[in-house]
This record gives structure tokens, C-alpha cells and sequence, in this order.
């Protein structure tokens, strides 16, 4: 009964352990309410919390509320990365976070502002190095791009990936579309752990109670 009770009390606290690992936030102001601004309203920055732009181009724009013609996926700021206050507006912003070993899904919204796809596109990364300015990626864990139209709606953008080794990695956006401060817009960045499977801590769970009821019927 003993024994019983031990693997059960090793499988809960498995499952327990997993579903918490993979409700942990790792991205930092994925929502971009940080700065609070006045409805209507927009600004071009340098930096935000958690963001902070490339090198020599215009900064990170956020927009709230029906900036462009366009409401927020989520909450009331959204960016844009063809940003005003520059020659060269296009523009882009990157994040340095820290991620251990295992399966990860990356996420975030994405919508075109206007109706020519050419002008809405929008590049991403995770780099498992320093900060490359959207330009070179030697060992990076995923780059694509998204573009399309505003007729589209809001899209939700999706990465599966593996971490193999635990440390420091770099998150980014940049523009892809024409210089013309009219691009795509961004939304609700997410990271999130990927739990395994219950059965599969189950297994794991059972597998170690029936190590320690062979150890013990051994002594």
C-alpha cells in the first residue's frame, strides 16, 4: 500500500511540475502596454521595456487604439516596425531572454495595415547568439517571415522549437516590407515551455517507483 501511495504522490507531483514549468512567462511586455499611452495616440521609442531597437534604424512605434485604422489584438497598444523619424524607416527591436533545455512554442499576432502585401512584411528570429540586426543568422533556432493584408484580420503566428542548451537567447523583429512608415503590426508575444505529455510523466513516474521496489526487494 506503501508503495502504492509513493508512486502516486511521484506522478502528481510530476504532472504538477509540468503544467507550472509551461505557464511561466518568458517574454517581457509581449503585450507592449508598457508605456501606457492616451488612446488615439502614438510614439516612436528607442526603447521599451523588455524591447529595445536596432541599430540605426527609427525605433519602435506603438500605436493605441485606432492608430492606422486598426484596434490592438489584445489590450490597447500594438507596433509597428516601419516606424516614422527616420530616412530609413523600417525598423526593428529586439529581446534578450533566458530559456531552458527543452520543447518551447513561440507565438504572436500579426496583421498587414494596409491592402498591398509589398509594404506589410515582417521578419522574426530567435538566435541563440548576440544581437544581429536582422541581418546574419549562423545559429539560430528559427527565421521566417510573415506578410499579408489588413482584409486578413488579425493571424496568429506559430513556432514549435527545441532548446538543447540551457542559456541567454535573442529575440527580434524587423521589417521586410517597402520604406513607406506603413507596415505590419505586432501583438501578444508569447513564449511558453511545452509540457510532455501526462502519460509520459506517468511512465516516467512508474518507471522510478519500480527502480526503488527492485532496490528494495534486492536489500
Amino acid at each position: 500500500m506503501a508503495v502504492k501511495n509513493w508512486l502516486a504522490a511521484v506522478a502528481m507531483s510530476a504532472c504538477v511540475f509540468g503544467a507550472s514549468s509551461a505557464s511561466a512567462a518568458i517574454v517581457t511586455n509581449g503585450g507592449f502596454e508598457d508605456p501606457v499611452r492616451a488612446s488615439g495616440t502614438w510614439e516612436v521609442y528607442d526603447s521599451i521595456p523588455g524591447w529595445t531597437k536596432f541599430d540605426d534604424t527609427a525605433g519602435i512605434e506603438i500605436q493605441t487604439g485606432n492608430v492606422g485604422g486598426s484596434t490592438a489584438y489584445e489590450g490597447q497598444n500594438k507596433v509597428e516596425l516601419d516606424s516614422h523619424g527616420g530616412t530609413d524607416t523600417n525598423s526593428g527591436m529586439y529581446q534578450q531572454l533566458v530559456l531552458g533545455v527543452g520543447s518551447h512554442e513561440f507565438s504572436f499576432q500579426y496583421l498587414g495595415r494596409t491592402n498591398n502585401s509589398g509594404t506589410n512584411g515582417i521578419h522574426y528570429a530567435l538566435e541563440d547568439g548576440g544581437v544581429t540586426n536582422g541581418t546574419t543568422y549562423t545559429s539560430g533556432l528559427f527565421v521566417d517571415d510573415v506578410t499579408g493584408v489588413k482584409s486578413d484580420g488579425w493571424q496568429t503566428v506559430t513556432v514549435l522549437f527545441n532548446v538543447l542548451t540551457a542559456g541567454t537567447y535573442t529575440l527580434e523583429f524587423w521589417a521586410g516590407g517597402a520604406d513607406d512608415t506603413l507596415g505590419g503590426y505586432i501583438d501578444d508575444v508569447q513564449i511558453s515551455a511545452v509540457p510532455l505529455p501526462p502519460a509520459v510523466l506517468l511512465f516516467g513516474a512508474a518507471m522510478l517507483g519500480l527502480g526503488w521496489v527492485s532496490r528494495r526487494r534486492k536489500a
